[in-house]
C-alpha cells in the first residue's frame, strides 16, 4: 500500500513537472516569435500592418542598403518624430526623404502604414492622419510598401493577368521627392527639389531646383526668384555650366555624354553611393561616399557669390574676389543707394543719362574683357567690326554689342534688354562694348581738341578707374 502512494505521488510529481517545463517551453516560443517579429530585418509590410514608432520598428532594403522608420532630425531636441529614409548604419544620419515633413507627429507613439482605404500613412495614436499617399481606388488585399536598395519606397498590388501574376506599381517616392536626388530617378517638369527648413527642421525651405522644359535649364528658385540657373547650348553664358556628369544622372543615365579630356566615359555604376542635395542655404551638392563611409563633394552651384543668378542686379558687374563684389559700370548709377551700401545688390544699376537723346555722336563704347553676360537679343553676320558697332549706335535701344570675327565668318551680337548676369574676369568670357554717354564719363565733346585726345587714349582713363574701383573698397 505503501508502495502505491510513493509511486502515485511520484507520478502526480513527473506530471507536474511535465506541465510546468512545458509552460515554460511554449512561453519563451511565445516570447521569441514575439521579438523576432519586432527585431528582425523585413523590407516590406502588407495591409493593416504598421510599423510602430514605440517598438522601435523600421524597413530595410533586403541589400542592407537603406532603412526606413522614424527619426527625430540632427540636432532637434524637440519630441517632432518623422518617418524618412536614410542610409542603413551610417553615421551621422543621413536621410534622404521624408513623408510627413511639414506636420510631425509630437510624440513616440505614431504608426506608419497601409490602412484599410490601401493608402500608405503616418498615424497617431488616436488615429489622426499626418500625411497620406491620398491614391483613388479600392485597396487589394496583396497590396504591400516595399523599400528598395535603391533608397526608393514602392507601394504596389500584385495582381492577375491572364494567369500571370504581376506586380502593379501605384506610388513611388523617386516621384515625390524631399531635397534629395538619388541615381533611378529622373528629373523631368513635374519633379522638384525642396530644401529642408533647416538643419533641424524637414519643413519646405526657401529653394526649389527644378527643370524648366521649355528652356532646357536647371533653376534653383529662392522662393518666387530666380536663384541661379544653368546655362543652354550658347556663345554666351546665361549663368553656370551644367556639368555633363550631373546632367547624366539627371536624365536618369539617359542622355548622350560625349567623352573628352575633362568629362570620361559615363555609365550608371559610376553613380553607385552619390546623391544631389538641395541645401537649406541654396547650394545644389553632388556627393559621393568613399570606402570609409564620408562624403566628399564632388561639384556645386552656385559655387561662389557671383554664380548666384544676377547677383549685382541689371547692369551691374560682379567679381567676388573683393569684399564688394558688385560695381556699376561706367554711366551708371545704383537705383538705391541705400541698398547699395548694405550690401544688397539685387536692385542694380540704371543710365545716368539717357543715351536716347536723339544725337548718336553724343555716346561712345567702353571695352569691357572677359565678361559674362545674358543671352543678346539678336545677331547677324557684319563685314567689320565697324559695322557692328554702327549698328548699335544708331539704334538708341541698344545697350551693348559684341563682335567676334574669323577667316570663315563675323558675327555682331546686339544687346537691347536689360544686361543681367554680369561678371567680370570671366573664364572663356566676351569682348563686352557698353555704350555710354561722354557727358557720363568726363569726355568733353565740345572741346574739339580734347575730344579727339580722349578718343586717342581710348578712353583709357576711366577704364582704370573702372577696373581698380574695387582695390580702393578693400
Amino acid at each position: 500500500m505503501v508502495n502505491i502512494k510513493r509511486e502515485t505521488r511520484r507520478i502526480v510529481i513527473l506530471n507536474w513537472s511535465s506541465s510546468h517545463m512545458l509552460c515554460i517551453f511554449l512561453f519563451f516560443t511565445l516570447f521569441i516569435t514575439f521579438s523576432f517579429k519586432h527585431c528582425s530585418a523585413t523590407d516590406a509590410i502588407t495591409i493593416n500592418n504598421f510599423l510602430q514608432d514605440g517598438a522601435g520598428d523600421t524597413l530595410i532594403s533586403k541589400g542592407g542598403k537603406f532603412e526606413l522608420g522614424f527619426f527625430t532630425p540632427n540636432g532637434s531636441s524637440s519630441g517632432r518624430r518623422y518617418v524618412g529614409i536614410w542610409y542603413y548604419k551610417l553615421t551621422p544620419l543621413t536621410v534622404v526623404w521624408v513623408a510627413n515633413r511639414d506636420n510631425p507627429v509630437v510624440d513616440s507613439w505614431g504608426a506608419f502604414g497601409i490602412g484599410e482605404d490601401g493608402n500608405l500613412k503616418v498615424l497617431d495614436r488616436s488615429g489622426k492622419t499626418y500625411w497620406s499617399t491620398n491614391l483613388k481606388g479600392s485597396a487589394f488585399k496583396l497590396r504591400e510598401v516595399k523599400i528598395m536598395d535603391s533608397g526608393n519606397l514602392i507601394v504596389s498590388d500584385e495582381v492577375e493577368d491572364q494567369g500571370d501574376h504581376q506586380v502593379k506599381i501605384l506610388w513611388q517616392s523617386f516621384a515625390h521627392p524631399t531635397d534629395t536626388f538619388l541615381p533611378g530617378m529622373k528629373m523631368e517638369d513635374n519633379l522638384a527639389l525642396t530644401s529642408w527648413r533647416s538643419y533641424e527642421d524637414p519643413a519646405p525651405g526657401n529653394f526649389t531646383f527644378v527643370l524648366c522644359q521649355g528652356e532646357n535649364q536647371y533653376v534653383i528658385w529662392k522662393r518666387s526668384i530666380k536663384y541661379w540657373k544653368s546655362s543652354v547650348s550658347s556663345r554666351f553664358v546665361g549663368s553656370d555650366e551644367m556639368s555633363p556628369a550631373i546632367s547624366y544622372l539627371l536624365s536618369n543615365f539617359t542622355s548622350r555624354v560625349s567623352p573628352n579630356d575633362t568629362v570620361p566615359f559615363l555609365t550608371a555604376a559610376l553613380y553607385s553611393d552619390t546623391r544631389l542635395v538641395m541645401t537649406h542655404w541654396g547650394q545644389l551638392k553632388y556627393m559621393k561616399m568613399d570606402s570609409e563611409k564620408v562624403w566628399l563633394l564632388v561639384w556645386e552651384e552656385p559655387r561662389d557669390r557671383c554664380s548666384v543668378f544676377n547677383a549685382c542686379g541689371n547692369f551691374g558687374s560682379c567679381n567676388s574676389k573683393y569684399d564688394s563684389m558688385c560695381k556699376c559700370l561706367p554711366g551708371y548709377k545704383p537705383n538705391s543707394i541705400k541698398s547699395w551700401n548694405a550690401g544688397d545688390f539685387s536692385g542694380g544699376c540704371s543710365r545716368k543719362t539717357n543715351v536716347c537723346s536723339g544725337d548718336a555722336e553724343k555716346a561712345t563704347f567702353l571695352s569691357l574683357k572677359m565678361m559674362k553676360v545674358g543671352n543678346p537679343d539678336a545677331q547677324f553676320n557684319a563685314k567689320n567690326e565697324e559695322e557692328c558697332k554702327s549698328e548699335c549706335l544708331n539704334n538708341c535701344q541698344c545697350h551693348a554689342y559684341s563682335y567676334e570675327g574669323t577667316e570663315k565668318e563675323a558675327i555682331c551680337w546686339i544687346w537691347y534688354e536689360d544686361l543681367n548676369n554680369l561678371e567680370e574676369e570671366y573664364e572663356n568670357g566676351c569682348d563686352l562694348h557698353v555704350r555710354v554717354a561722354f557727358s557720363d564719363i568726363g569726355i568733353p565733346f565740345h572741346d574739339p581738341l580734347k575730344f579727339m585726345q580722349c578718343q586717342v587714349i581710348n578712353l583709357c582713363m576711366d577704364f582704370i578707374k573702372f577696373n581698380l574701383l574695387h582695390l580702393k573698397k578693400k
